[in-house]
């Protein structure tokens, strides 16, 4: 058997990998490990892929992501794969979860545009976007020009400037309505919080048949029901205070019913993590 195929050590501090085309070293330095080049007068680039471990080393990308706020421009569906690169550099939030994509990772676009996956970056504690565009349709929704924090006790990104999951705060989530079927809040509510109060205001009269209930993704009418309030009466507020706990972090969902003509009006949702 060739000797070289048997070989687990050298002797002296340098091995180099293709000698006859001047490749690059390896090169013990008082116990530190170096990655140099063929004349030992410089250091070499060493890549590898996105660290899983505690004790694994860290690359660019990794540490990049971390040191500052990642720029967000796009969205990505993952329902049903991964998207391939395109011709456009960049990262992209992962707003439908899917094919080893969770909600809130991220997916890195480098921008060569080959049939091949985009790398997934999975959402850290305290890691920090800024979307530059909303972005809206997928599970999760981001307003514009806004920087968000993960918080993975929440499982949510949390937009900076709200006070986010802070036990014993209370927050509030407000937006208007139209006669669309279904309409979400840009922003979620964290898991684990208990909503307070949620108000109804109707602005413009809805057509006869019309309902409207509100609640989460998961549970539709979880803060009002039907007969919480009357879309025909404009101009009132229909207010119902509770104390109704969000399982799991969502979005404030607004149903509307029976397909009216036209309607308007707007939502507002009280909630907190309470103290212990």
């Amino acid at each position: 058997m060739d000797l070289f195929k048997k070989l687990r050590g050298i002797i002296g501090a340098l091995f180099q990998i293709d000698v006859y085309n001047d490749g690059p070293q390896l090169k013990n330095n008082s116990g530190v490990l170096e990655f140099r080049n063929a004349n030992d007068n410089g250091f070499v680039v060493a890549r590898g892929a996105t660290p899983l471990a505690d004790n694994d080393l860290v690359n660019k990308l990794y540490a990049d992501s971390l040191s500052k706020p990642i720029i967000v421009s796009r969205q990505a569906d993952t329902s049903v794969s991964i998207p391939n690169n395109t011709a456009s550099r960049g990262f992209v939030v992962v707003t439908t979860a899917g094919s080893g994509a969770s909600i809130g990772d991220l997916l890195y676009d480098n921008g060569l545009n080959y049939a091949r996956p985009m790398q997934i970056l999975t959402a850290i504690e305290g890691r920090t976007i800024a979307v530059t565009d909303s972005l809206t349709g997928g599970t999760i929704s981001f307003e514009a020009d806004s920087i968000y924090i993960w918080d993975a006790d929440g499982g949510a990104w949390i937009k900076i400037g709200d006070v986010g999951n802070v036990t014993g705060a209370v927050r509030k989530i407000c937006f208007d309505i139209d006669n669309t079927a279904t309409q979400d809040s840009t922003n979620q509510i964290p898991a684990g919080n208990r909503v307070e109060k949620c108000d109804v205001e109707i602005t413009t009269q809805y057509s006869g048949g019309a309902d409207i209930t509100v609640g989460t993704t998961a549970d539709t009418d979880a803060f009002q029901v039907v007969t919480d309030n009357k879309p025909q009466s404009v101009n009132k507020t229909y207010s119902v205070e509770q104390d109704t706990e969000v399982a799991s972090a969502s979005v404030v969902r607004v149903t509307v019913s029976g397909t009216p003509a036209a309607g308007a009006g707007r939502v507002c949702v009280w909630f907190s993590n309470p103290n212990g």
